[in-house]
Formats: C-alpha cells, structure tokens, sequence
C-alpha cells in the first residue's frame, strides 16, 4: 500500500532535518529546547491526493492519514476524497476521535459503491476547547464509497476528525492554561491539546489559545485578566527574554493576574528559565518603561504554584504532631491540649486550624492551631465525611442521611452553613469529599446503587450561598466491586486514589489512571506536589507514617520516635498536608 504512504518531515523552526515513514507508531522526536524557546521541532505529516486507481480500502486509508496532517489545518486535501456533496457538509473542526486501529472490515467491492469499516478501540475524545476526555469504547465506524470518472470518493463518514494516538502526539502540543480563581488571587490550569500550527512557533499558538478563555468545564468558574477581543500580535525573543505583543493593555489591577497567567502558561515551553515582557501593539506597555516579568513570577502571586517546604502533621497517642526537618515530630496544643481519641481524620487549613470528624463520624470541630484556642463545632450531622479545607479557609464536608442520599455542606469564618447544590450527587452516596488546593476542583467518591465505587472530579461554580459543583466526571470507574479507601490531591491537575485493595492510582480528567507501587499496609494518604505519605498499620495493629521514594520506588518509614522509625502500638496515623 506505498500508494497511500505517507512522509513525515521533522522540522526546527521551518528548517527540514530529516525524513521518516509515518505509521500508528510515535515517531522519537527529540524535544530539547536547545537556545530558543519558541520553536520546537515537529513531524510534518505531508498529505497526499488519492488517486483514481485505489482501492476503496486505500481511499478510506489515505483519508485517515490526510486527517493527521498539520500542513494542511484546513484539511483541503483531505476533502479531495470525498464526494462534492459530502465535502460540503463534513466538518473536520467539529471534534477529534482518537483511536486504536485494529482492522478493516474485509470487504466486496461493488461497481459503483461499497462499504469499508473501521475497527479497533476509542481511546479519546477531544473537543472543540481542546479538552482530552480519555473513553474505553469499541470504535466501529463505516465509510461509504461510491466510484465516479476519478476513482472511489468517501460519500458518509463520521464528522469530525479521526485520530490515531500517534497522530494525536504529532499533531497537537499538550499544554496547560493558567486562569484566575473567583478571588482573583490564585492560578487554575485548563489542561487542553492545541493543534500544532507550522507557520507560527509553539509559545505564540499557546497564547493564542490562551485569550480564546477557558474551556466549558471552567468558563463560570474562573477569570482571565485579558480584556474581552485582546489578540496577539506576535511572540517573539529579545535578550533572553520572551516578548508578548497584544493588542490591548490590561486594566492597571490586572497587571499582576495577568503576568501569572502568562508565566504559569508559557514556563511548560520555557524550562522556566526565561523571562518574560508585555508589549502594546510593538511599543513599551509604559510610555516609557517596559512591563518585565520574571520567569517564575506564578510562584511569588500564587505560593501554591510551588510551594516549597511545607511540614506534614500527623496523629499520635491523641495528639497533633507536626513533623520537623529531621523527621522528629513536634506536639501541637491545639485547643484546650490535645486532639484526644474521640476526634480523627485532621485536615489543616491554610490560615492556622485544624478541623476533625468524632469518630462516631456525627461533628466535624475546628480549633486554632495555637495554645488556648477551643474547639468549635462546626457540623453536626447523620453521618459525616472527613472535612477538607479550600484556599479560601472555607470547610467542606458531607452528610449522608441515608444510604442513598448525600448533602454537600460548606461554612466560612463567619459561621454560617451552606448547602452546595449538586444534583448528581442528591441520590448516592458519597463516601469522601476533597477540594483541590487551587479550589475550584474537586474529587468525590461515589458509592453508586449497586454498591461499586467510582471516584469522579467537578468543579466549583460561585461562592457563599450560590456555590454549586457541576460537571462531575468519572476518572476511576466503578470495577467489579473495588472499594476507595481514601483520595489526596497532588495538585490542582492530579489526584491519587487509593483502592480497598491497596492499591494507589494517579487520575486526571484528561489521562487514564495510572498505577503506582501498592502497600497492603496503607490506610490514607495525603500529598503536595512530589510528596506523597500514607499511614499505615501493621499486621499486629501497630501504626507509622510511609513516604515514597520515588528513587528508589519504594515506601519508607517517616517518624522518628526515639531514634528508630519501627511501627508502634499508638504510633503516627492519618498524615495531612495543608489543603491536603
């Protein structure tokens, strides 16, 4: 089938290097940087026209691959296979299958018009925001054929564009876009695939995308400091520096938001070791100074972003450690002095308090992480879930009145108690509730009516008594049986769900879940960034904190209790970073 084949041409800044096949294999392209951030080299998939001498099933084949062809964004050559009639109404921006092939339904071949289909297995969708939404469906899509003067034509396919996984990481650069949270004081990455475009360099399709706004999962729940129809100008280097040209300023609040958003988007593309520098229309932002902001100006406007060294706290014997730089713990008198046995699950907040469920799960209390304070009931309920903290020090948890029925509550420091509004989950029951540290995510664990357990991520729409959760969407499915016995979010994109097996999974909303090392003894985890810690018990009952190794890919004792880090009686449990 060289008829239909293929070349792919690996390209640095419009400059070929060198030619190899194409296929539904990746194609090894090194993605060094070198000196210029803005131009990375790609695979320039070059269509070809069919010819009227394929077969139908050559046809379909070299429509597949004039789909994947970033030369031609508006996929003139692909439309070459189609009839006039369908060429006219076939919308390749409309929505990306992606798939993997399997094989071509054998066909017979009629005189003027026969049927070819495709079979394999969907592994992706991506919409028109450029929002990846992993599937597991069975691809099965015919195309029909029928043959003119100039060979067979494709007159019904599916709309939108089919993708192999291949085409997909040669075709589409992977990026995360920075927004603004409802408070304009924290950054929300808006994961999303932007079509690789030959003519213009990675940093300036990014931006583009950019002020295009967030996709419909965060369009109400987040801001963006550009005005309303600003575009880019172009993208370019000077002196070690990024240079953004747009068509309008911001308004003079926004300067700070805006370089966030700049910083935290384009530093993927920059190794984060560039600086960067707004200009207006090609003049100075200033009439007379240039508006310079520094390669990780994200982390001094958003702490979150990276935030550094952050000590882990813990339970033991009824009281609140927190552990220091040599893994020896300290106590904290919180409240009147201790936690005590009646109160577990902590959870820290960002301004200095810790909230716990009673362990008849019926309160969650909140006391000052200092001496003197007193615990305050701040829930009473049925049945609650461990709290979580948002960045605004707002507390969640959820009341389960029944087996069926759930209540999403939430209060602040004035006290007052809302009801969050979320519809899908009025009628199951929800296991655990946790907000992600950018706080607008957040990940529930669903106990659906047949008694399976999923974990699905939503986000966070409005504030006070409007706040409501929409857009929940299942990152680890319900599995014969599988139980979740805890979740922790590693970031605002990730989340690690341990299983009632043990076993610990990595999900987004845009990668299938990926396993990590399991430990039988585990009970709960919590995590910031590269950190991850789980309490563990023993076969004998006896307790200790575990951190992972990513070196060494393995799970090691944390707390030191007179020089030794053994497991014991009353031991550290239930470990809990801030906003963890």
């Amino acid at each position: 089938m060289g008829a239909v084949g293929l070349v792919a041409v690996l390209t640095w800044n419009g400059a070929a290097c060198s030619v190899i096949p194409t296929g539904d294999k990746a194609i090894a392209v090194d993605n060094e940087r070198k000196s210029n951030p803005l131009g990375d080299p790609y695979a320039r998939v070059i269509a070809m026209p069919p010819s009227p001498s394929w077969t139908a099933e050559e046809v379909v084949t070299g429509f597949r691959a004039a789909m994947a062809s970033v030369d031609d964004p508006r996929r003139e050559v692909a439309r070459k296979y189609l009839t006039d009639d369908f060429a006219g109404k076939w919308n390749p921006l409309s929505g990306v299958t992606v798939y993997k092939q399997e094989e071509y339904v054998p066909t017979q071949e009629g005189e003027k018009e026969t049927r070819v289909t495709l079979k394999g297995t969907v592994t992706a969708m991506i919409d028109q925001d450029g929002r990846y939404w992993p599937k597991s469906t069975t691809l099965n899509e015919p195309f029909t054929l029928v043959k003119g003067a100039g060979g067979w034509r494709i007159s019904s396919a599916p709309d939108g564009l089919m993708l192999s996984e291949a085409d997909v990481d040669r075709a589409y650069l992977k990026v995360d876009l920075y927004f603004l949270d409802s408070a304009w004081k924290g950054l929300v990455a808006d994961q999303v695939r932007v079509p690789i475009d030959p003519s213009s360099n990675f940093a300036k399709t990014t931006v583009e995308r950019l002020l295009k706004g967030p996709s419909s999962l965060l369009r109400k729940a987040v801001n963006s400091a550009f005005r309303p129809g600003t575009e880019l100008i172009d993208v370019t280097t000077d002196d070690n520096r990024v240079v953004v040209d747009l068509t309008k300023p911001v308004d003079s609040d926004r300067i700070a938001p805006m370089s966030a958003q700049l910083a935290a988007t384009l530093s993927g593309l920059t190794n984060g070791g560039w600086g960067f520098e707004i200009r207006v229309n090609g003049e100075l932002y200033y009439s007379d100074t240039a508006l310079q902001i520094a390669a990780q100006e994200q982390s001094d406007f958003d702490p979150w972003m990276t935030p550094g060294e952050v000590r882990p706290y813990y339970l033991a014997g009824g009281a609140l450690w927190q552990l220091g730089n040599d893994k020896v713990g300290r106590q904290i008198q919180v409240g009147e002095g201790e936690m005590g046995d009646a109160r577990i699950r902590p959870a820290i907040s960002n301004q200095g308090q810790v909230a716990a469920l009673s362990k008849d799960g019926t309160k969650v209390s909140v006391a000052p992480l200092t001496v003197g304070g007193k615990w305050q009931d701040r829930f009473t309920g049925d049945s609650l879930t461990p709290p979580s903290w948002d960045r605004y020090d707002t507390l969640w948890t959820v009341d389960r009145p029944s087996d069926h029925s759930s209540t999403v509550l939430r209060t602040g420091n004035d006290g007052k108690q809302y009801r969050v509004t979320v519809p899908d989950l009025d009628t199951v029951y929800v296991k655990a509730l946790k907000v992600a540290r950018d706080g607008v995510h957040v990940a529930v664990v669903v106990k659906n009516g047949t008694g399976e357990e999923e974990v699905e991520i939503g986000t966070i729409v409005g504030r006070g008594g409007d706040t409501r959760i929409t857009d929940l969407q299942s990152v680890v499915s319900a599995d014969g049986g599988q139980t979740i016995k805890d979740i922790a979010w590693k970031d605002g994109k990730s989340l690690y769900v341990l299983t009632g097996k043990s076993e610990l999974l990595e999900a987004s909303v845009t990668d299938e879940p990926k396993s990590l090392a399991s430990n039988a003894r585990i009970e709960t985890i919590t995590a910031l960034d590269g950190s991850l810690l789980a309490g563990a018990v023993d076969d004998n009952g006896n307790r200790q904190v575990l951190s992972w190794n990513r070196g060494s890919a393995k799970w090691e004792a944390m707390v030191k209790e007179g020089g030794s880090t053994d497991f014991t009686e009353k031991g550290p449990s239930s470990p809990a970073y801030p906003l963890g």
